[in-house]
């Protein structure tokens, strides 16, 4: 049995083809890199242009704290302010100003311009579940907690203000 070495021709052929393939990789490699920094380009300029978006978009109108300003007995005005929210009760009709403590705030869901819109569970003095149906800014006034103190006003046509605190 007789074994064969490859000649020197051989050797640089299978050496010529090796090459070529590493030669043939590079310009692959190269190629992929050219997509890569367009890519990343375009993700960039998707970054600051969003950026841009957020900045300049007008800022929703905002519930947090309504001032009231009453006037003193010197008619100057004098400027308070309460963390109140504004809605319907929709379980039942109100009948005047009561008092009563948040049992629940449930549904919360988002809604238009920013706002979220909740049902909050209040017990009144009187022993009276009222579901209070309101929307108010997250992000400048927390939603009604279990447990707080609320004094609910009768604004008419159905609409009332319940003032936390």
């Amino acid at each position: 049995m007789a074994i064969s070495l490859p000649n020197r021709d051989d050797r640089q052929s299978a050496s010529a083809g090796w090459s070529s393939l590493l030669t043939n990789r590079r310009r692959t490699t190269k190629k992929q890199k050219g997509h890569g920094g367009v890519l990343a380009l375009v993700l960039l300029v998707a970054i600051f242009g969003g950026i841009a978006f957020l900045v300049s978009s007008p800022m929703p109108p905002h519930s947090r704290v309504q001032p009231s300003v009453p006037l003193t007995s010197q008619g100057s005005q004098s400027v308070s302010t309460e963390d109140a929210f504004f809605g319907r009760i929709v379980n039942a009709q109100s009948t005047g100003n009561a008092i009563g403590i948040v049992k629940a705030d449930t549904n919360c869901k988002p809604v238009e311009h920013g706002l979220t819109n909740c049902i909050a569970i209040i017990t009144g003095s009187d022993g009276a579940e009222l579901h209070f149906n309101y929307s108010h800014d997250m992000s400048n006034q927390s939603c009604l907690a279990t447990g707080d103190h609320v004094t609910i006003e009768l604004l008419g046509d159905g609409n009332v203000k319940v003032i936390r605190g």
